[in-house]
């Protein structure tokens, strides 16, 4: 059974020893997927923290909806005890991992938008010249153009 340190908002993949199965798993989900974790007895769902601004996957898990109130309350009154980690089994016994075309289980795309969307969006953009957005090509300085 693995265990953490309640020492900030999420749980960091570094900060969850005695289970490398469960670390492995943590640092090989995308952004958005969710894991149903056993935190200190209670069940709840945690979220793969988005990816870095720079692009970096980000390796901590964030609690979601119930988990998130448990979390808090853990980090409030409990900041810097050790709790228990383990991954919640469902579905008659079947692990979450074997059971998550089955679960429907919850993913947060880190973009709301379709493939089909985007593109349109994007094609919509570079036509613009031909809807009539267009510079007359006149050069100025700054303070001709505001009249200074």
């Amino acid at each position: 059974m693995a265990t953490t340190t309640v020492s900030d908002y999420v749980i960091w993949a570094k900060h969850i020893h005695d289970d490398n199965e469960l670390v492995a798993r943590v640092r090989s989900m995308w952004s958005g997927q969710t894991i149903r974790l056993e935190v200190d007895g209670v069940r709840g769902t945690w979220r793969k923290m988005d990816d870095g601004a720079d692009g970096r996957p980000t390796m901590g898990l964030k609690p979601v909806g119930a988990a998130q109130e448990v979390w808090r309350y853990l980090f409030k009154h409990r900041r810097g005890e050790v709790v228990t980690l383990k991954v919640a089994e469902e579905f008659g016994g079947m692990a979450e991992a074997s059971s998550f075309a089955v679960s429907g289980a919850l993913i947060f795309a880190p973009l709301g938008k379709t493939v089909e969307e985007r593109e349109a969006a994007l094609a919509a953009l570079l036509d613009g010249a031909r809807q009539g957005y267009s510079s007359d090509g006149r050069a100025m300085t700054r303070d001709e153009m505001h009249e200074r």
